[in-house]
């Protein structure tokens, strides 16, 4: 066989190749297959990312949020921001107490009506409270202020002869719609103690 035969052999079955339709479908398929199964990986993931964010959304909202920025609802709602900032009403108006006695009390229903028998007097919480006068029924107020049992407190020392302020332990109420909720720690009262450099015993200041 001559030289080149093999070499011209080879090139003229290369000029004459042409692959079959049948694998170029096949290998068609096989490339929209692979397209297809990940779509469907990236929607699988893609839906349990949303479904994880909206978890976490209202867990946040549901255990957070509240904590943060309000107190508990009251039986008949009532804003101090509203009352103590809008109208600038006095705490003293409502605590009447506060400078002369242990406790300010929480305001009777009667002092509500001081301006409520003639403002508002249809409004679904007036209505409420006025149910409650009438019947002479107490309200189920949440407590928010809470002191242990064996801490003695006495509103009028702070409030008449060391010239505290309400807000000094219970914060800017007059910007709070719901008052949050307190626990007195025994940290905060001797801070306070030390820093105005009062009674420090433990009978004569508050375990008495």
């Amino acid at each position: 066989m001559p030289a080149g035969t093999d070499e011209r052999h080879c090139m003229e079955a290369a000029l004459h190749f042409r692959p079959s339709l049948g694998s170029g479908q096949t290998f068609r398929g096989n490339m929209a297959e692979t397209r297809e199964k990940k779509w469907n990986l990236a929607l699988r993931y893609s839906g349990v990312g949303v479904v994880l964010l909206l978890a976490a959304t209202m867990l946040y909202f549901y255990f957070l949020y509240p904590q943060r920025e309000l107190g508990p609802e009251q039986p008949i709602l009532f804003s101090h921001r509203l009352h103590a900032g809008v109208k600038e009403i006095n705490c003293k108006f409502c605590h009447p107490f506060a400078e002369r006695s242990r406790n300010p009390g929480i305001p009777e229903l009667q002092k509500c009506f001081f301006c409520h028998e003639h403002i508002i007097t249809k409004h679904p919480q007036i209505l409420k409270e006025r149910q409650h006068y009438d019947t002479k029924t107490p309200v189920p107020w949440v407590r928010i202020f809470y002191v242990p049992d064996h801490v003695k407190f006495n509103h009028k020392p702070h409030i008449q002869y060391a010239k505290l302020d309400c807000t000094n332990c219970h914060g800017e109420v007059k910007t709070m719609d719901r008052l949050q909720k307190v626990d007195f720690q025994m940290h905060f009262c001797i801070t306070c103690h030390q820093e105005r450099k009062a009674q420090l015993d433990c009978w004569l200041a508050c375990h008495h």
